[in-house]
């Protein structure tokens, strides 16, 4: 699903013309960062936890212009022109804020690429391991962004069928691990280390890159992206127009 993520993004860079300078907000382990580096965007990356950010640095080593800094959304301060922010939204509990510190950090004209789970509907065990406080609708995540001076210009679902219907299989089949810490803030730090789909052998067959996959791939995109209504996560690009 990360490579159809990227499969989106490239489109969207491509219809939208979203250029540098960027900002990887939550980065994670930096596969955001690293995607658009190697098309040779310059920008930052940051994670306020220091597990995500010692992985953003290591797979940033070689990209010399990509900076990286432990900070929270709140603490920066610059201006960009794209900003990502993807699998990040659902763990803040103030996402107006969030979104209006965004607005804040884009040039006139720039665009926020903003991924997050969607449908209250399809709230399941690993929204909980992940640390999530909400599911949202499309009609929800636009209104929040007009609300914050942030345009939608695009809202694509990046699930549905086939890795929607993976899901809903693996959740029925798998329990909630024992042993995890309930606290949503401790569940966020460690969500870019937590890989609730972790079945190594099984996880490393489906990742591997193939013509079944690149298949998937165009005919998600063709026939289902605009179905935000069924799948379980949508991307939304908004722009910010003064």
């Amino acid at each position: 699903m990360k490579k159809y993520i990227f499969y989106c993004i490239n489109q969207l860079i491509d219809q939208y013309y979203l250029s540098p300078p960027f900002l990887d907000i939550g980065s994670g382990i930096g596969d955001i960062s690293q995607y658009v580096a190697s098309k040779g965007w310059y920008g930052k990356a940051i994670d306020f936890s220091d597990i995500a950010i010692e992985k953003t640095k290591q797979n940033l080593a070689m990209f010399r212009d990509v900076g990286t800094e432990k900070k929270s959304l709140f603490q920066e301060t610059g201006t960009f022109k794209t900003i990502f922010l993807l699998d990040v939204l659902e763990h803040v509990e103030n996402d107006n804020a969030a979104l209006k510190k965004i607005s804040s950090l884009l040039t006139v004209g720039g665009h926020a690429l903003i991924g997050v789970p969607s449908n209250p509907k399809e709230w399941r065990w690993d929204d909980d391991y992940y640390g999530h406080y909400r599911r949202y609708t499309a009609e929800e995540i636009k209104k929040k962004s007009m609300d914050a001076n942030l345009k939608p210009l695009v809202c694509w679902d990046f699930t549905y069928p086939v890795f929607w219907m993976m899901r809903r299989i693996y959740t029925r089949l798998k329990s909630f691990p024992k042993n995890i810490d309930q606290d949503k803030h401790l569940r966020t730090t460690v969500s870019s280390s937590a890989n609730a789909w972790d079945i190594p052998l099984f996880s490393n067959f489906l990742s591997q890159d193939s013509i079944f996959w690149r298949a998937v791939y165009n005919i998600q995109f063709a026939f289902f992206r605009d179905d935000v209504h069924k799948g379980h996560e949508m991307i939304v690009l908004t722009k910010r127009t003064a």
